[in-house]
């Protein structure tokens, strides 16, 4: 008797289920599919899935060339949280966070940042990289002056969130310069936030105080190097825009050997 009464939520239709899952997050989603095999059919199923992606998800998907192939709305999430699609010509990626749903935006360093001499190929190449989800990445071949800037519009982000901007990157092996700090700027409604980061990981420093307080890079699941230029928290007014800039034109030491991806703004859960 006991083991006939042990799931007696097994006896409500499972669309039901799934409404109240789908009432959750998608890591309590996952959580719940672990009980048993019919809380897993319940959580499978589109309704839950579909409660957890954008809104505005079917007119990003009709504008972007970069198609995603699923089976279903869970496939469909699984495909954005890992691999995400380009969009706005290429200019951007679009990733959910796995945990919340919340959007990811990356801009890329080719198409969407303004980097001074940027175009010239005497300083900087375009260059193809199977590692980047955009066709091309920034190569930097020499400068003294490091000038790097973007801006973006907060509406494509996910409303009532605090995000963070990072700097998304790899030095090459014979890289220079950038065991020195450089300055990074975020502006949003009006003010600035000013911080020192370091692209070098901090054990390979050599030149630079250990206790001053600078932001060193770390290693991403995909092998990426990031440092943190800032945050912001948004609140949801569709014409508010962020700033990020990072530079180096005081010192002016020989700076190589970078390769920049792109800029990402990421919620901070």
């Amino acid at each position: 008797m006991g083991a006939k009464n042990s799931c007696e939520i097994s006896r409500l239709p499972q669309d039901c289920l799934s409404h109240v899952i789908s009432l959750t997050s998608p890591r309590d989603a996952c959580r719940c599919s672990t009980v048993c095999t019919f809380f897993k059919s319940a959580v499978d199923a589109d309704a839950v899935w579909e409660h957890f992606l954008p809104t505005d998800l079917g007119h990003i998907l009709s504008t972007t060339v970069d198609q995603p192939v699923f089976t279903s709305k869970k496939d469909l999430y699984y495909h954005l949280s890992n691999r995400g699609i380009l969009v706005d010509e290429g200019k951007m990626c679009l990733k959910l966070d796995r945990t919340s749903g919340a959007k990811i935006y990356m801009i890329s360093a080719t198409r969407a940042v303004a980097i001074t001499w940027g175009d010239n190929l005497q300083y900087w190449q375009h260059v193809p990289n199977h590692e980047s989800r955009f066709s091309e990445v920034q190569h930097l071949a020499l400068v003294w002056w490091l000038e790097i800037s973007a801006s973006f519009r907060c509406k494509n982000l996910t409303p009532k969130m605090r995000y963070g901007a990072y700097f998304i990157f790899k030095l090459e092996d014979d890289s220079n310069g950038f065991d020195l700090p450089l300055e990074a700027t975020i502006a949003f409604h009006d003010k600035e936030s000013h911080h020192r980061i370091c692209l070098q990981a901090r054990n390979g420093m050599s030149r630079q105080n250990p206790n001053s307080q600078i932001r060193y890079p770390q290693v991403r699941d995909d092998q990426w190097s990031e440092v943190e230029i800032g945050e912001f928290y948004y609140d949801g007014v569709e014409h508010d825009e962020v700033g990020v800039r990072v530079l180096e034109i005081k010192e002016l030491w020989a700076k190589r050997g970078l390769i920049f991806n792109g800029i990402e703004f990421r919620p901070k859960i």
